[in-house]
């Protein structure tokens, strides 16, 4: 028992490769998504012992990155979500919605707008035309490109709401420490962990109503770097990740763990969906 930890990937002997969700005394809880059920086999140690592996498995990111498993009391056993789909199954429905795969649904709709957006957000405040103007003290004109992009994306369903910027950005000396948290973060060819740190703190610093700091934070990144970063909209980024088997590990106040697990789970997810013509 004591080479078994939780998150550490098994091998059994009929029941295929699986994640240690928990560890007790005298049973070990393995998730093996080839059941295709969402409730983790509670296995009674030391009986399993001779059934399970460690050794010379191969990584699996997606089964690594599930994480959202809560205890059931009444059966004693560790789940994922009631709505909970398997990868399989997800693609299953997205094709039966968009036949032609990713190919197909970029070329219109949403993911259209977004293009459309991070092009009209690269023509305005690209190529360090953002940071010359907070450089020069031209607050009022870097608040207006801002509101313009901030203006498109709000044309996109259930996105952002027109208007909440002008309110975030009042105070200018709040606006100017966003601006300079904001620009840190996009210079960067691999902004870690400290900057983000510093964005988040002045996004919440902006006195957004509730719910609305998280977007403030991650849709201009997201805009200025659609294959890197990722735009954490509460409600849809909670309940898509649920779906999937990824606790987001959330806080209404924008923070790095949150904003890191979304992104790990965006890049597993992207990279499982490259065959059907995903690209960022």
């Amino acid at each position: 028992m004591s080479s078994l930890s939780k998150g550490a990937l098994v091998q059994h002997a009929s029941l295929g490769l699986g994640k240690v969700v928990a560890v007790e005394a005298n049973a070990v809880h393995v998730f093996f998504p080839g059941s295709d059920r969402r409730q983790a086999a509670k296995l009674r140690w030391p009986l399993a012992s001779p059934l399970l592996r460690t050794e010379g498995l191969a990584r699996d990111a997606w089964l690594e990155g599930l994480s959202s498993f809560a205890m059931d009391p009444a059966s004693g056993r560790y789940a994922l979500a009631e709505n909970w789909l398997s990868h399989d199954d997800a693609v299953a429905e997205f094709l039966a919605h968009s036949p032609g795969g990713f190919a197909a649904a970029t070329r219109s709709g949403r993911p259209a707008r977004w293009r459309a957006v991070a092009a009209a957000w690269t023509a305005r405040l690209g190529d360090g035309q953002g940071e010359a103007l907070l450089a020069d003290g031209n607050l009022p004109e870097l608040v207006r490109r801002f509101r313009e992009a901030e203006r498109l994306v709000s044309r996109i369903p259930a996105t952002l709401e027109d208007g909440g910027l002008r309110q975030a950005l009042a105070s200018p000396d709040a606006a100017r420490a966003w601006f300079e948290a904001l620009f840190d973060v996009l210079a960067t060819a691999v902004p870690g962990r400290a900057r983000f740190e510093r964005l988040f703190a002045a996004s919440s610093g902006l006195g957004a109503p509730a719910g609305g700091a998280w977007p403030l934070a991650t849709v201009f990144p997201f805009l200025a770097h659609p294959g890197r970063e990722v735009f954490l909209l509460p409600r849809t980024a909670r309940a898509a990740a649920e779906r999937l088997g990824c606790d987001l590990r959330y806080d209404a106040d924008p923070n790095w763990t949150t904003y890191a697990t979304l992104r790990d789970f965006a890049v597993r997810l992207l990279d499982r969906l490259r065959p059907m013509g995903a690209a960022d």
